[in-house]
């Protein structure tokens, strides 16, 4: 409303910050696309500090005619950054903004880098510095330890940083910058202002999942219940999308009530942004988004697809390649492919300097690939090989092959092709048969997987690294292969068939090793290192045990039995628990010729039989596994006896039979104590404490449980001791000692936590 009033200003506070800035020996530079932001470089981190009290003192003195005071916020932040191109580039300028981003106007914010340099005794006088704890800032990148810089007689009470802990998400951490795409960013959040389901529309390849992800990041003040990403990559039936969508949620399908019913119902009532990607391989993929969309009015969507979801009230937002054009040197700086290209250049080759001269072979490049981050990215990682000109002509050279060849091929795809190939030319043989082997993972691989089931080295898996074919996880040893990689390595793989049964085999044999670990895991007090490593190859062991079972391998499937037990227990999947077994149940034969066979239906009902009976069918429950609990009764391994025995005692408990409960467990404890096995034979006593409990027989019923409690691990071990706990806490409530039922309540529920 009044211009001239804002432009004075607008003048006032350049002023003040230009001078607290050059008065402290700081140097302006020109800041990329940020408006009003003052982006100044120092070499002294003391004075940085200095010069940030400044600009908020000068500001705080000014006697503003706007209807408000114009509150900054400013952050401070060390580390090498590259000049190119007369401009200043590198994560740390990056983490500088993205520290920014998470303070309140007036709040000056610096990060433990920047910290760690400056004693207390080179503050300046009158600042101090107080710590804000550890922060994911929205570059998705490592948490950061966060001060704030305190001045005397300036205000230092702020509202809660808005970073990322400030809402419950489960966005995936990035190992690099997000780099460019500033137009897309606004008119993301422009368009979800108005719009609840935002499809970010573009071929493989182009960066619009991680475009998503960045969106949600930006967003998330918008959506105090939070923010998910659901990747739907890994998924290959629509079965299993509903699970999949679970699972990314934390929410706990356990009632017998409709999957999607029970999905629904938890988002009803929820303010939350969901990024479903990857949608367009699953036929039924649109069609939950839907039902949420309908069930949960204060639920938003972003999806990303190379092709229109065609739901009512959806907007398409076409993402294109990043800006590959300029007129001038000052442009070139300032393009989004440029920025990406140095960016990965320089952590290929660390010194890499692009020169003037180079610009023109740059342009090609960028042009061959359509601006394609993926394609940029393969092109960048060969900067320590050769001269970005050898780079260019090389992949026109294929790109012309690929013209003549595949001219149906639509342009994009040509393009990214072309760098796929061309990439896929300078690997070794060694290597190309490694990147091939990998193809079989889903969801990601960890170092050990890829040396035993690929013949990866950590060697290999650098070099395929540094050539952006490989992407090493936040997440110690871990990588993962983006999906068109691993489709176009798996198209390879594919042409020798009997490799690539080999490799399967390894891949499946591998994860059954892994599994058959979880009882020892489980016995030891390793249970939550055994649910995370199971959780974080979730995919890969649905995978293997499909393979175990639909190649007849039972005795390797049958490794796999107690880690999917745990899991789909401790998570509360029931249905995709029935489901799973089943589905196995449905290939194994019903009467089986082998020994090893027999054991592995007759876990798989029992199994199915818990499920069952925790969904409030304990009848079909106790059919499930009361046969195949009697027959591993004449078995001597303790484990399918403790499997098979709790499936029928639950069964029991909830018909409400703790007479025969107690009898079968007698028998099962006694079997399994003569095998010297405590932590399975105190795990049985539980049961028979919770028997006891139904029965009335309180004395019992703490004998066993104290008897249990005490055999567990005193470490790590927490599904025993929850149950111990609650056993005792419940005679202790009925004896008349409520202080010491709440008590063991409040251990159990610590424990629970845990």
């Amino acid at each position: 409303d009044a211009p001239d009033t804002m432009m004075d200003a607008i003048r006032q506070h350049d002023v003040t910050i230009e001078t607290a800035a050059t008065d402290n020996n700081g140097v302006p530079v020109r800041p990329r696309g940020e408006g009003d932001s003052r982006f100044v470089v120092f070499t002294n981190p003391s004075e940085a500090i200095a010069a940030a009290a400044a600009m908020q003192r000068g500001l705080a003195e000014i006697e503003w005619k706007t209807p408000r005071p114009l509150r900054v916020r400013a952050s401070l932040h060390t580390g090498d950054a590259d000049l190119q191109l007369g401009d200043y580039y590198g994560s740390a300028v990056n983490r500088a903004a993205r520290l920014r981003g998470i303070a309140h106007g007036g709040q000056t914010l610096i990060s433990n880098a920047t910290r760690e340099l400056v004693p207390d005794t080179a503050l300046p006088e009158g600042v101090s510095l107080q710590d804000m704890g550890e922060h994911r800032l929205k570059d998705l990148t490592r948490p950061e330890q966060v001060y704030q810089i305190d001045v005397d007689g300036l205000e230092d009470s702020f509202p809660p940083l808005t970073s990322l802990d400030a809402v419950p998400n489960n966005l995936p951490v990035q190992l690099t910058d997000f780099v460019g795409r500033r137009t897309e960013l606004a008119e993301a959040r422009r368009l979800l202002e108005t719009t609840r389901l935002l499809t970010m529309l573009a071929p493989g390849g182009t960066g619009k999942s991680r475009l998503a992800i960045q969106a949600a990041a930006d967003l998330t003040a918008d959506y105090p219940d939070g923010v998910f990403f659901i990747s739907l990559a890994e998924i290959g039936s629509s079965d299993d999308i509903v699970q999949a969508v679970a699972e990314s949620l934390g929410v706990a399908l356990s009632t017998d009530q409709d999957v999607q019913t029970q999905l629904l119902n938890h988002l009803a009532k929820k303010r939350q942004l969901l990024v479903f990607d990857n949608m367009e391989h699953l036929s039924g993929s649109s069609a939950i988004v839907a039902e949420i969309l309908k069930a949960a009015p204060e639920v938003r969507i972003v999806a990303t697809s190379r092709s229109k979801l065609n739901l009512t009230g959806e907007t398409v937002l076409v993402i294109g390649g990043l800006e590959t054009t300029w007129e001038t040197e000052e442009e070139a700086s300032q393009a989004s492919g440029v920025e990406l290209f140095i960016d990965a250049a320089t952590r290929s080759s660390p010194g890499f300097v692009i020169e003037s001269d180079d610009l023109d072979s740059l342009a090609l490049i960028l042009e061959l690939t359509g601006g394609s981050p993926l394609g940029i990215l393969l092109a960048a990682a060969w900067v320590d090989m050769l001269p970005i000109g050898e780079i260019a002509a090389e992949i026109a050279k294929s790109a012309d092959f690929l013209e003549t060849e595949m001219g149906d091929i639509p342009d994009r795809q040509r393009s990214i092709r072309a760098v796929f190939d061309y990439s896929w030319a300078l690997l070794s043989p060694e290597e190309r048969d490694t990147f091939t082997a990998l193809s079989v993972f889903r969801g990601g691989f960890s170092r050990e997987a890829a040396e035993v089931v690929g013949g990866a080295s950590l060697r290999s898996l650098a070099n395929l690294a540094n050539k952006s074919l490989l992407t090493p996880s936040a997440e110690k040893d871990r990588y993962a292969v983006h999906e068109l990689l691993r489709q176009y390595a798996a198209g390879e793989l594919e042409k020798e068939p009997e490799r690539h049964r080999e490799v399967l085999e390894r891949h499946a044999d591998y994860y059954a090793k892994r599994m058959g670990e979880a009882p020892s895991m489980m016995a030891d007090g390793r249970q939550a290192e055994l649910l995370a490593a199971i959780e974080a190859d979730m995919e890969n062991i649905r995978a293997a045990w499909r393979h175990q079972i639909g190649t007849g391998d039972a005795a390797s499937a049958r490794d796999f039995i107690v880690g999917l037990f745990l899991v789909y227990e401790f998570r509360g999947w029931y249905q995709a628990s029935v489901a799973l077994f089943d589905e196995a149940l449905a290939v194994l034969p019903d009467n089986p010729d082998n020994e090893e066979t027999k054991v592995l239906r007759a876990l798989v009902s029992a199994l199915k039989g818990w499920s069952l009976t925790l969904l409030t069918q304990p009848e079909a429950g106790l059919a499930a596994s009361a046969e195949p609990a009697d027959y591993l009764s004449r078995k001597s391994n303790p484990i399918d006896q403790w499997v098979s025995v709790q499936c029928v005692a639950i069964a029991l408990a909830y018909l409400g039979r703790a007479e025969e409960m107690a009898q079968r467990l007698d028998e099962a404890i006694a079997r399994v104590e003569t095998l010297d096995e405590p932590f399975w034979s105190s795990s049985l006593m539980n049961w028979r404490a919770f028997a006891a409990v139904l029965a009335g027989d309180f004395e019992k019923a703490t004998r066993n449980a104290s008897r249990a409690l005490g055999s567990m691990p005193s470490q790590g071990e927490y599904w025993g001791t929850v149950w111990a706990l609650w056993l005792l806490a419940i005679v202790a409530a009925q004896d008349g000692r409520p202080d010491d039922a709440i008590d063991l309540y409040s251990q159990q529920v610590a424990r629970c936590r845990e």
